[in-house]
C-alpha cells in the first residue's frame, strides 16, 4: 500500500503539470475574436457571441479573468461577465499573445473531444434553452465548457482519448478501473478538480461533483426514468422520494444528463446507454420519449451541417446505420486468410519476371495492367481495383476489376483533396487498413473506394513513373486479415509494376 499515491497528491500532480498548458488556437478563431474586440459597433453581448464560435478562446479569457482574484470576489459565469472584468484592452492583449496553430498540427483527439464539447452545446440548448429562457447563458456557457477541463490534458496526452474510447465506449470496461490505469484517478475527479481551480462556471463544477462524490442520486432517478412507459408510475414514486424529486428538478443537472447523451451517441444512438439518458431527458421534460429522440437526432443533424470535419466522427453518420450498431464495440476477430500454396507463389515469380523483362514485352496499358492483376491474384489477392490518374493527378480512370462489378463504381470521378490521400498522391506509398484504423483512416480516402471495400482489411498503393504518381492499386482478401505473405509479395509486386512502367514508357517504338 505504501507505493499508492493519495489522490489528493495525484490531483495536485495533474493542477501542476496542466495549469499553464498553451492550449492550441486556430488563427481564423482569433483574428475574428480581435475584429469583434475592435469594433465599436458591438456590444459584450455581441462580442461574446462571435468568440463562444472558439469555446478554447472563451475558455482562457474566463479562466483569466477568474486567475488570481480575491478569494471573496464571485467568479465569472459568463463570457460577457469576464469581458467586462477583463476589459476589452487586456482581452486585446491576452488575444494577441495567443500563438496560431495549423489545424493539422492541433491534435485530433483534442480535435475531436471539441467537436463532442459543440455537439453537447447544441443539444443542451435545444432541449432545454426555450424551457428555461431566463436560464439560457448559464446552460450555454455550461455546456461549452463542461468537457474544457479535459483540453489542457489532451493538449499533452492526447494518446489518453483514444484508448479511454476504446476501452470505455468500445469494450465496456469499468471507467474508473480504466481511468485509475491511465491517469492515477477518476476523470471525473479530475475534471472537478481542474475546474474548481480554474473556477468554471458554477453548473460545470457541479456537475462534475455530482459525479464524482454523490452519483447515488442520479443512479435512482435512472432507475425511474426506466418506467417510461407508464409516466403516472414514475410521478408517483418521485412523489415518494421528494428529495429525489428535488435533486431531479435541479437546472444545473441538465448538463450531465447532455453530457451523458452525446458520450453515449459517441458509440451508439441504439445502445442502452444513449437510451437511459434519453428516458432521463424525458422524465427530467415531462415529455414523451419518441419526442426526444427525435429533438437528439434532428440536433444532431443540425450540427452536423454547421460543423463538418472530414477527420472527425460525428454521431449523426450514424443515423443512417442499422440501429443497433455500435462504432467502438470491439468486433469478432475477422479470419485470417492462409497463406498463398507454393505452386500460386511460383506463378507470382513468372508473373513479376514478365513484368521485369526488358525490354518491354507490352505492346500496351491493358496488357500491363492484365500481368499485374495476375501476379496479384497468385500472391492471394482477391479483389482488385486499378486506376490510372490524369496528369494532374486529379481524377481517376478505372483501368482494371478483378473481383469487382463494372457498376459499383464510376468509370471515372474527382480525387477527394484529404491529407492522406493527398499523400499517396505525392510519392509512390502504401496505406494498410486494420481493424485498429479503418475507422479513423476510411474517410479520409475517396469514397468511391470505401464503398466498395467496406470491410476493414485492404491496402491501397499509390505507383510512380518518372517520379510522377500515374496508378493507385486497392486490394484485399474479401475481409480477411491480409495474409504477411501476401502482403509482402503485394509490396514487391509494386516495385516490378513501377519498373514495368518505366520500361514500357522508355521502348523504342
Amino acid at each position: 500500500m505504501s507505493n499508492i499515491v493519495p489522490q489528493h497528491d495525484v490531483l495536485n500532480q495533474w493542477i501542476k503539470r496542466l495549469d499553464n498548458t498553451r492550449l492550441p488556437v486556430y488563427q481564423s478563431h482569433r483574428e475574428l475574436a480581435l475584429q469583434a474586440l475592435h469594433s465599436p459597433s458591438k456590444s459584450l453581448r455581441d462580442i461574446a457571441q462571435v468568440i463562444s464560435q472558439a469555446p478554447t478562446i472563451a475558455f482562457i479569457i474566463m479562466r483569466e479573468a477568474n486567475r488570481g482574484n480575491s478569494s471573496l470576489a464571485e467568479p465569472v459565469q459568463t463570457l460577457e461577465n469576464a469581458l467586462s472584468r477583463l476589459g476589452l484592452q487586456r482581452c486585446g492583449v491576452l488575444l494577441k499573445s495567443l500563438i496560431d496553430d495549423q489545424e493539422s498540427n492541433i491534435p485530433i483527439a483534442l480535435r475531436q473531444v471539441w467537436l463532442i464539447g459543440q455537439h453537447l452545446n447544441i443539444q443542451a440548448m435545444g432541449l432545454f434553452s426555450t424551457r428555461m429562457a431566463r436560464l439560457w447563458q448559464e446552460i450555454h456557457w455550461g455546456s461549452l465548457l463542461f468537457l474544457a477541463p479535459s483540453w489542457p490534458l489532451l493538449t499533452r496526452h492526447p494518446e489518453l482519448f483514444e484508448q479511454w474510447e476504446r476501452r470505455v465506449l468500445g469494450d465496456n470496461e469499468p471507467a474508473e478501473k480504466v481511468e485509475h490505469e491511465l491517469l492515477g484517478m477518476p476523470l471525473t475527479a479530475l475534471c472537478l478538480g481542474l475546474a474548481e481551480h480554474w473556477k468554471l462556471p458554477h453548473w460545470v463544477i457541479e456537475g462534475y461533483r455530482l459525479l464524482s462524490e454523490n452519483p447515488q442520486q442520479l443512479v435512482q432517478a435512472l432507475h425511474i426514468a426506466r418506467q417510461s412507459e407508464q409516466p403516472l408510475l414514475q410521478q408517483q414514486m418521485l412523489d415518494q422520494q421528494p428529495q429525489l424529486n428535488n435533486w431531479l428538478n435541479r437546472p444545473a443537472n441538465t448538463l450531465i444528463f447532455t453530457c451523458g447523451l452525446v458520450m453515449a451517441a459517441h458509440n451508439s444512438w441504439g445502445s442502452e446507454q444513449c437510451l437511459r439518458w434519453q428516458r432521463l431527458i424525458s422524465l427530467y421534460l415531462k415529455d414523451e420519449l419518441a419526442n426526444v429522440q427525435q429533438s437528439t437526432h434532428q440536433l444532431a443533424v443540425k450540427h452536423a451541417r454547421i460543423k463538418h470535419h472530414a477527420d472527425l466522427w460525428h454521431p449523426a453518420q450514424a443515423l443512417l446505420w442499422p440501429w443497433s450498431t455500435q462504432r467502438l464495440r470491439r468486433a469478432a476477430e475477422p479470419a485470417s486468410a492462409s497463406a498463398p500454396p507454393g505452386a500460386d507463389l511460383v506463378q507470382w515469380r513468372l508473373h513479376c519476371a514478365e513484368l521485369l523483362q526488358a525490354p518491354s514485352p507490352f505492346s500496351n496499358t491493358v496488357q500491363i495492367t492484365q500481368r499485374i492483376s495476375l501476379a496479384l491474384q497468385a500472391c492471394g489477392m482477391q479483389r482488385i481495383c486499378m486506376l490510372l490518374l490524369d496528369s494532374q493527378a486529379q481524377r481517376a480512370q478505372v483501368s482494371h476489376l478483378h473481383g469487382i462489378k463494372p457498376d459499383q463504381l464510376p468509370h471515372s470521378f474527382t480525387l477527394a483533396t484529404s491529407p492522406l490521400l493527398q499523400h499517396l498522391l505525392k510519392q509512390p506509398t502504401s496505406v494498410l487498413l486494420t481493424d485498429t484504423n479503418s475507422a479513423r483512416l476510411a474517410p479520409l480516402l475517396a469514397p468511391e473506394l470505401t464503398q466498395i471495400f467496406t470491410q476493414a482489411n485492404w491496402v491501397l498503393a499509390s505507383v510512380s513513373n518518372s517520379r510522377r504518381i500515374v496508378m493507385l492499386i486497392a486490394a484485399d482478401q474479401c475481409s480477411r486479415t491480409l495474409h504477411p505473405t501476401t502482403l509482402q509479395a503485394f509490396k514487391k509486386t509494386l516495385a516490378c509494376v513501377e519498373r514495368a512502367l518505366l520500361l514500357f514508357s522508355t521502348r523504342s517504338r
